[in-house]
């Protein structure tokens, strides 16, 4: 596999195979991607046809290749490429030795194999023909898709269909820089993203065996967008989790530690970044390998107390608070009706700040809004509920003084941001703090400037498609006077 700030950088797959993502809907709209209706009425293969011959093949990047690049695969005839970047053309040869192998020794006639970030397929027939009688899905939504097509064919592979999409955490259409190549800019424009969870949901196949991901900086984004398939079918995965994470300010502990969490308790790793994951595998072990185990500790539980603040106690200090970006009472969106593609689309393209205009509902008391749960939208960094502080809370702090807040609150799911913001609602004026889901409620205490703190934000923090849920329990405060 392959090795990868606007604001989502997504990356998909680059061709010298070391290592992006949202998912989309896989309509007509597409090209190339799969016709609705069930897999039966899917066409065997989903590309156009041209004629390849022995004539010189465009490489896509200006000039005429006039020779085909070859790609090794252990213990069977190599693989032929008439399309692929020429700058990589040293790197195809010989490219991931050891994961080509495993999928030699390992992969199943029958199997369903999704090979996302497909890039000029050369996993995608290799998984063809080991998986002669089952399906392959290639997914790969940057103009390298045209080259997946055309080796597909010279290849003779007729199960496999290949998707221009983009697979991801969330469902909807985003801005995205998504890579064709590993080390270039990359192409900025609007992406539709389906989360894999969708896809199948929507196209119901037969049988979900193996998830090979390489999608530059967006393999953590794709699992995530995964966890029901991974929960229901327990396919093998083959991830790329290396350095293009930090592109997304992630990083291969914080996947591993996730996939951890879901019951994943080993991996192989082939060719040093990519990890083979299967729940009660015991195959992965290799009898000569070496072994390390790897320990993640639980989130830290905060019982930070305002008592230990030197100050004066302030009885009413917020007012009132409104839910902000679509932010719901976890009841009120039980009873909701599912939510489109076209609503899933609109809320993608809203810009996740708070303000009065973006807010869900009108302003309420601060006591209405403690003791019930509520969910955040799905979207990282999205505000989620803003608490007015009381003026009269202001006047009581000393001239230069400080404001300090103690807050109680749960959260059962996802992770929260808490912080005083100022005159602008979505800059914080106090350091941000972040709560982890875990049982019981946890206190924080933060605090700012009196004279610049206006507000008390909560927002998700949690990884992008993950909702955080929160219940706010009570909030306590104290005027600080100024350092001496």
């Amino acid at each position: 596999m392959r090795s990868a700030t606007t604001w989502h950088p997504s990356v998909w797959s680059r061709p010298w195979s070391r290592t992006s993502t949202h998912g989309v809907r896989a309509s007509s709209a597409c090209s190339g991607s799969a016709r609705a209706g069930s897999w039966s009425a899917w066409a065997p293969n989903d590309r156009a046809p041209s004629d390849t011959g022995n004539a010189p093949q465009p490489n896509h990047l200006g000039t005429t290749m006039k020779e085909r690049v070859e790609t090794v695969i252990p213990g069977r005839a190599a693989i032929e490429l008439v399309s692929f970047y020429e700058e990589f053309r040293s790197y195809y040869p010989l490219c991931e030795l050891e994961t080509k192998r495993w999928f030699v020794d390992n992969v199943q006639p029958d199997w369903w194999i999704f090979d996302i970030g497909a890039n000029v397929g050369y996993y995608s027939i290799l998984f063809g023909q080991l998986a002669h009688k089952g399906r392959v899905l290639s997914f790969e939504p940057t103009s390298t898709a045209k080259m997946l097509r055309e080796n597909l064919q010279h290849n003779g592979i007729a199960n496999a269909d290949v998707h221009d999409v983009a697979l991801g955490a969330v469902t909807g259409v985003h801005q995205d820089r998504i890579f064709r190549m590993w080390g270039g800019e990359g192409d900025v424009k609007d992406y539709p993203f389906y989360r894999l969870d969708d896809f199948i949901a929507e196209k119901k196949p037969a049988r979900v065996d193996c998830i090979k991901i390489d999608v530059d900086s967006f393999d953590f984004e794709v699992l995530r967008g995964a966890e029901q398939t991974l929960a229901k079918h327990n396919p093998v995965i083959v991830v790329e989790l290396n350095h293009a994470l930090a592109k997304r300010n992630q990083s291969a502990g914080e996947a591993l530690a996730w996939l951890a969490q879901r019951g994943y308790r080993q991996a192989l790793v082939l060719d040093n970044d990519n990890f083979v994951l299967q729940q009660g595998r015991e195959q992965l072990k290799l009898a000569d390998g070496a072994k390390l185990e790897l320990v993640f500790p639980p989130p830290m539980r905060f019982e930070e107390s305002l008592d230990a603040v030197t100050g004066t106690s302030i009885e009413r200090p917020l007012t009132t608070g409104e839910l902000q970006n679509e932010a719901k009472f976890q009841s009120d969106r039980a009873s909701a009706p599912p939510t489109s593609l076209v609503a899933a689309v609109s809320r993608a393209m809203r810009k996740l700040i708070p303000s009065g205009a973006g807010s869900d509902g009108s302003r309420q008391e601060f006591t209405a809004l403690t003791g019930r749960a509520i969910e955040t939208s799905p979207s990282m960094w999205s505000y989620a509920l803003s608490l007015a502080v009381d003026p009269g809370a202001l006047a009581a702090v000393p001239a230069g003084g400080s404001l300090a807040l103690e807050i109680e609150v749960e959260v059962s799911e996802g992770k929260l941001g808490i912080g005083i913001a100022g005159s602008d609602p979505s800059v914080f004026v106090s350091p941000e703090r972040t709560l982890s889901a875990m049982s019981g409620a946890q206190r924080v205490v933060v605090a700012a400037p009196a004279s610049q703190s206006k507000s008390l934000a909560f927002r998700n923090v949690a990884s992008e498609g993950t909702r955080t849920v929160f219940t706010l329990s009570g909030v306590r405060a104290k005027a600080k006077p100024s350092a001496p």
